[in-house]
């Protein structure tokens, strides 16, 4: 089974990150996706197979939720970029970027993107679980 610690280093050479300066606010997003997609799913661990999908729902997350961050904007190819997510939409770059942060609609949205991904490890409860 995977934990958060797999996913931080996969975060950081996909965004390029020369540091762990980001490493607390990242950890945060992982952090939240871990626990949205166990109760998507219904699951308490999750399998190997969703490293890779937790990480880019985490990447996904972040560069939606912080447009303004420098190191993430570097990521989506500067002024020429537009990352959309759902509804949510970010064009241009850098500060001048007119997304505000939308944590929690942000992050609900990058789920239900990656439903597809997900749907094979969804478990079925029977009543209420405690």
């Amino acid at each position: 089974m995977i934990t958060a610690a797999d996913v931080w280093p996969i975060i950081k050479l996909r965004l390029g990150l020369a540091d762990d300066a980001l490493q607390p606010l990242i950890e945060t997003y992982i952090a939240e996706l871990e626990r949205r997609i166990k109760h998507y799913c219904n699951i308490s661990q999750l399998p190997d197979e969703l490293l890779f999908v937790w990480a880019s729902m985490t990447i996904d997350a972040a560069r939606v939720d912080l447009p303004n961050v420098t190191e993430i904007d570097e990521t989506v190819g500067g002024q020429a970029a537009n990352v959309n997510v759902g509804d949510t939409s970010s064009s241009g770059g850098g500060s001048s970027g007119g997304l505000t942060n939308t944590s929690k609609a942000a992050i609900d949205q990058v789920v239900f993107n990656y439903q597809a991904d997900l749907n094979h490890y969804r478990r079925m409860t029977w009543g209420r679980r405690r």
